[in-house]
């Protein structure tokens, strides 16, 4: 398995509901790509050392065949711009787990 998890430093300006969007969109995913089996989705809940990153989620991926093609896939960009557009910084950081 494969646990790709993104951090999210939202810029001032974006508001809850472009946050929820975002997130129903990500959710979506798992029913749009192969292989993620699991989405998990959520506020940062640790507030004293986040360094800005206020939201985040998780995929996991049942292979690392399906974690390579996650990123190329036409349903994965349009989420990937939407983030963009409504973050200052993203950190992504895969794992495996074996």
């Amino acid at each position: 398995m494969i646990f790709h998890t993104v951090l999210l430093d939202l810029k001032p300006e974006t508001t809850a509901k472009e946050i929820e969007r975002a997130f129903e969109h990500i959710r979506a995913l798992q029913q749009k790509i192969p292989g993620i089996t699991e989405v998990v989705v959520g506020a940062n809940l640790n507030s004293s050392s986040n360094q800005g990153y206020t939201h985040g989620f998780l995929l996991i991926f049942d292979t690392e065949e399906h974690f390579r093609a996650y990123a190329p896939h036409p349903q994965h960009q349009p989420v990937s711009q939407e983030l963009q557009r409504i973050c200052q910084r993203i950190i992504d950081f895969d794992l495996l787990h074996q």
